[in-house]
């Protein structure tokens, strides 16, 4: 009997590195840490938009956990399941929900010093004092609920809210992936495709309405970005093009002067896509350019990646840039109190002290990640 050998796409991890650096340089903007790159008008399009927003990690996840469960005779528990990954990433976001409240109370408390011991209660005090509603923001975070309600409380380590979605895609994953290996060729292709439809609907209703019962804009737009249902089809559709994969539909990219002009292609559209958005168009139209329409150019750039061939693979596949990308979900998690932090100690509004925060985040969440891989590997070898 010959064991299967298990699915593997090295080029992916360097894709995750893009996207999370992506999304890092993306906040240090809106921080106002990256101000000197003003003057380059054809590159701050790219960290503005950001050309790899979140919805890339969602197709990202369903295609790789489609590929992990991919025996349809294998039964995959649920619970387990949902422990394990909750045990991998809840144990982060609650650390770092808990440092971005205490940094949040102090900095708002006027805290500008290092506080002596019989300064901790003032600073403390004002802090709160100064915060919207700071426990029941804390608790929101805390129970994964704030995406859901985020016009009732402030938030805290903002990227966060992925997790909601995640856990409510990873509950899903053991039943769709063995339905979709029930399915035939024709309905996978019409998945593929109409599984953008709530995506567009959503965009459609977002451009369509006023501010609802939302303060604001921003309020509404926030709900509508993380809005978890929404997130899911986007997973769901990474698990087609895993099936889809797996059917042999894409081998013709295994030719390396294909993948290259898909991947060139592909980079090309959606470096264009940014331009799309126009401040000025209705609100629902640059919500589909902005989160519709790349759902479908990240889905393509990944299935350009997925036989090694090509340039952006090849630069994928690189041992270190691997081995950073396999980690590269921790700084998501990590970098907003980071870089709340940061500006507290020096101006990150210059070149050298941008590419040292971004060395400090993506050093230390690999060698986390290393860390965690070496005690597993050592726990596997003391059960033989």
């Amino acid at each position: 009997m010959t064991t299967q050998k298990p699915n593997y796409f090295p080029a992916l991890d360097g894709l995750r590195l893009l996207a999370s650096i992506n999304i890092v340089m993306l906040h240090l903007g809106s921080s106002s840490a990256l101000g000197y790159m003003a003057a380059y008008t054809w590159l701050t399009p790219i960290f503005n938009a950001p050309a790899f927003a979140a919805g890339i990690f969602y197709v990202l996840a369903g295609f790789l956990f489609a590929s992990k469960f991919s025996d349809p005779e294998r039964r995959i528990p649920v619970i387990p399941f949902m422990f394990g990954r909750i045990s991998k990433l809840y144990r982060l976001h609650f650390a770092m929900t808990i440092l971005m409240f205490v940094v949040l109370v102090f900095k708002l408390g006027g805290c500008t010093h290092f506080p002596g011991f019989n300064e901790l209660g003032d600073y403390f005090t004002k802090g709160i004092a100064a915060m919207t509603h700071p426990w029941r923001s804390l608790l929101l975070h805390l129970t994964l609920t704030w995406s859901i309600v985020p016009d009732l409380g402030m938030k805290l380590n903002e990227p966060s809210w992925s997790l909601t979605s995640f856990f409510f895609c990873y509950a899903i994953t053991p039943w769709f992936s063995r339905w979709l290996f029930r399915q035939s060729n024709r309905t996978l292709w019409v998945l593929f495709g109409t599984l953008f439809i709530p995506g567009i609907i959503w965009a459609v209703v977002f451009g369509a309405t006023d501010n609802l019962w939302f303060d604001g804009y921003g309020a509404k737009y926030r709900f509508f970005h993380i809005f978890a249902p929404v997130r899911v089809f986007e997973y769901l559709f990474g698990m087609v093009i895993f099936r889809l994969h797996s059917e042999g539909f894409f081998d013709f990219l295994k030719k390396d002067y294909l993948s290259g002009i898909a991947q060139a292609l592909i980079l090309a559209a959606i470096y264009g896509s940014l331009f799309l958005l126009n401040p000025a168009a209705n609100p629902g139209w640059n919500y589909f350019c902005h989160h519709s329409l790349p759902i479908l150019l990240y889905g393509l750039f990944l299935i350009s990646l997925l036989s090694g061939k090509g340039f952006m693979a090849k630069l994928f596949c690189i041992g270190i840039v691997r081995k950073v990308g396999k980690a590269s979900f921790y700084p998501y998690l990590i970098h907003l109190p980071l870089i709340t932090i940061a500006w507290s100690i020096c101006n990150l509004n210059q070149p050298a002290n941008t590419i040292k925060f971004m060395l400090f985040v993506y050093t230390i969440s690999t060698l986390y990640n290393e860390f965690k891989t070496w005690r597993r590997k050592r726990a596997n070898v003391s059960k033989k």
